[in-house]
């Protein structure tokens, strides 16, 4: 029996041109009939820049301040999810329920893994960012690092400038 793609999870880091990597997973659940989830990850700081902070703010400071980075990249991805929706909203009117969203904290490659296992996603969906010709040819080190170590199929769409 061939497998069902149920639930598609769609990493995005919330850049403009992801457009096109959610459409694709736009695409990929009305083909299938699969749920959306749209997720973002947050990266740590480092050691360094930890250490720093914390000498000189207050930790009820530094837990407002994550609170607040939260609350504000949800809002972020709410909106682009809304003007996405607004875009093809006859396309959205297919699908077979409204995007989730989740929000992760931790190593994007590694957030992404979790997530997707926490969802039950079927497929992984993602974009590849490029910084330079080099670069260029070859994968993203966040969508390799997926690619290579997923328990999901994992499609990667580059970004085309």
């Amino acid at each position: 029996m061939l497998q069902k793609i149920r639930t598609i999870l769609f990493a995005c880091d919330l850049e403009p041109k992801t457009n096109q990597a959610m459409e694709m997973a736009l695409n990929m659940a009305i083909a299938n009939q699969a749920e959306i989830v749209l997720m973002h990850a947050i990266e740590p700081v480092s050691a360094q820049a930890a250490n720093m902070i914390n000498n000189y703010i207050s930790d009820i400071t530094i837990k407002e301040m994550r609170e607040e980075a939260d609350r504000s990249t949800l809002e972020r991805m709410q909106t682009y999810l809304g003007q996405f929706m607004e875009a093809h909203a006859e396309e959205m009117k297919q699908l077979p329920a409204f995007p989730r969203l989740e929000l992760a904290h931790g190593i994007p490659a590694e957030v992404i893994e979790a997530t997707a296992e926490k969802v039950g996603a079927d497929l992984i969906i993602m974009n590849s960012r490029t910084h330079s010709r080099i670069g260029q040819m070859v994968i993203g080190s966040t969508a390799n690092k997926v690619v290579h170590h997923s328990r999901v199929p994992v499609m990667v769409v580059p970004i085309i400038n």
